[in-house]
């Protein structure tokens, strides 16, 4: 137990067999040698650069113990008050030295890393600097071939685009046209329809007269020797008609082939015939007040049905004459509006290849708008971030040689 204090002499009066049956040796002091060996011995595992090192410290405790002790004599002879070192003291100074020198050794080992961290991060400024400056150059010369590439680019658009205004221009004028030409064709097609219609019911009745023939009835008049005069001025028509001679013998031997007869009547081309041959009919039989399909049909119903037939021709030969020239008006207008229509849809085809052309100039422009904007945003990022780094690295210069130095003297 340390003399020191209070705890000695309150022992012994709490246990008085200590003083009683104890012999008390009190070790005032240590020998050098002894001081010496123990503060070797708690040195041998400390890290140090080298064993001198480690022997002066040794001795250095050694000294501090020992001058230490002199002193606190020199103390009590001066003031008569003493002052105790023990072998305990001679241990706590070494470890506290040994607690100092580890709580040292990590402050400085912190402030060491910390510095070697903040000049590292300014040696990867300094090589991000020096990046960023690399990159620009390499951005500038790309950037400024981007705006001419753009330039050509929208000046060539800009002449597409006016070849295509004038081409639908073109295409638009043209357009109306080929739409008044079809407005016009129909109207005429609508027109001539509407008289064909109105001819519809000469042309059935024709038909419908043909179909109420009589074969036998036919065979019948053929059999006469002279048929009535009536009778004979309708075959007489109907020959005129088919482009037969008018005499009765000629007649007979015509309508005794019944089938031939009436299929030549159900083929008449009554459009092929001459306007003269159709006048002349009108003029020397149809215009006679006895040729009339009641009265011829008091006589007989084959020659009713003859007349009948005569007349609806003749009818319908007028709606066709009528008709005629606006069906030729038609296929003129129809060729016209057709070939026009061809020249339209090749100018609209060419217009959609202009418009097309125009559609992927503007796509290819809008793709290096976007790759210039992406460039310039690049490079205004890095010429940002070159400027905030060139402005820390200039605060930092004179810091950067101190904490470059204090690394060195801390790592020595």
């Amino acid at each position: 137990m340390s003399p020191v204090g209070d705890t000695l002499r309150i022992r012994c009066r709490q246990f008085p067999s200590l003083v009683n049956c104890c012999t008390l040796n009190l070790f005032s002091r240590w020998p050098e040698d002894a001081l010496l060996y123990v503060s070797s011995e708690f040195l041998r595992d400390l890290e140090l650069p080298s064993d001198e090192i480690r022997t002066s410290l040794a001795e250095m405790c050694m000294l501090i113990h020992t001058s230490v002790e002199e002193k606190s004599d020199q103390f009590f002879d001066q003031l008569r008050r003493r002052v105790y070192t023990t072998p305990k003291s001679y241990l706590d100074l070494i470890s506290l030295y040994l607690n100092l020198l580890e709580e040292q050794r990590d402050f400085h080992q912190k402030n060491r890393h910390r510095l070697a961290s903040g000049l590292n991060k300014l040696n990867i400024t300094n090589e991000r600097i020096a990046e960023l400056k690399i990159k620009l150059a390499e951005m500038a010369p790309v950037l400024i071939e981007k705006n001419e590439e753009l330039r050509k680019a929208l000046e060539v658009i800009n002449g597409e685009k006016k070849v295509a205004n004038e081409k639908e221009r073109v295409v638009s004028a043209e357009g109306e046209i080929v739409s008044k030409k079809a407005a016009e064709a129909g109207a005429i097609r609508d027109d001539a329809m509407a008289d064909l219609k109105a001819a519809e019911p000469e042309l059935n009745a024709a038909k419908a007269a043909l179909d109420s023939l009589n074969k036998d009835n036919i065979t019948e008049i053929a059999a006469y020797q002279r048929p009535n005069p009536i009778v004979l001025k309708v075959l007489e028509c109907i020959m005129i008609y088919i482009s037969e001679k008018t005499g009765w013998d000629h007649i007979k031997s015509v309508i005794k082939n019944v089938n031939a007869f009436i299929t030549k009547l159900k083929t008449y081309k009554v459009e092929e015939k001459p306007e003269a041959l159709l006048n002349k009919i009108r003029k020397k039989y149809l215009s006679d007040p006895d040729f009339e399909p009641e009265g011829v049909g008091k006589i007989s119903g084959a020659a009713k049905s003859l007349c009948l037939w005569a007349i609806s021709v003749s009818k319908y030969q007028i709606v066709v004459k009528k008709v005629e020239p606006k069906k030729k008006k038609l296929a003129e207008v129809e060729e016209i509006l057709d070939k026009a229509q061809k020249e339209l849809d090749g100018k609209m085809s060419e217009l959609a290849e202009v418009k097309a052309a125009v559609a992927k100039l503007e796509a290819d422009c809008d793709k290096m708008k976007n790759e210039k904007e992406t460039l310039e945003f690049n490079m205004d990022k890095s010429n940002k971030q070159m400027g905030r780094a060139e402005k820390l690295v200039v605060l930092l210069a004179d810091e950067g040689v101190r904490w470059k130095q204090s690394v060195e003297d801390i790592s020595v």
